[in-house]
């Protein structure tokens, strides 16, 4: 019953914070997966945070979208957006408006929004899938994946080939430096 309890724990870190996962079973020393199974639970975890990001991302974002409006509309909109009410008296009342036309605001490019641009120009879908995994982790870079590519299956198989890569990668540098070991070493 443990050992289900330590997969489920790989797989829910693995799909947030893809890094974490192979690192978490070599340095907990309560953990006594193969190199195989590791890689198996890391990667399935990943991938179980790429299709939850990835189908789920469309829907938070029309969610964030509308609290975003209602808070706007309830705590922040607090300018008249219509001119003042224009009455003729000599003749019979006619309501006009004027719209008011307010000023545009320009959008804000933090350096990290630029970065993720640059990278999306200069390397495509390809390189912000390589760099998910590690960098940005699964949920932030499935969502900007989604902002800029429609097709669903290809992001999904360039984060299968890029996931699998990188547990491979991880995986091996920890069984090559016998982090294992380290446990013993500081008893």
């Amino acid at each position: 019953m443990e050992e289900i309890w330590q997969i489920i724990l790989l797989i829910l870190i693995s799909s947030v914070k893809f890094a974490f996962g192979p690192s978490f079973v070599y340095l907990n020393e309560n953990y006594d997966f193969t190199f195989f199974e590791t890689n198996i639970f890391a990667i399935l975890g990943g991938m179980l945070g790429v299709w939850f990001f990835l189908y789920l991302s469309k829907w938070i974002l029309r969610l964030y979208r509308k609290i975003r409006a209602w808070y706007f509309h309830v705590f922040k909109n607090k300018k008249q957006i219509f001119s003042e009410l224009v009455v003729d008296i000599d003749a019979p009342v006619r309501v006009k408006y004027d719209y008011v036309v307010g000023k545009s605001k320009k959008k804000v490019f933090t350096a990290r929004n630029r970065r993720i641009i640059r990278i999306w120009q200069s390397y495509g879908l390809v390189g912000l899938a390589a760099l998910t995994p590690i960098i940005f982790s699964i949920p932030i870079g499935t969502f900007i994946m989604t902002r800029f590519e429609s097709n669903n299956k290809k992001i999904l198989w360039y984060m299968l080939i890029s996931i699998t890569c990188w547990s491979l990668l991880l995986t091996t540098i920890f069984e090559l430096t016998h982090v294992r070991n380290i446990h013993e070493i500081v008893k």
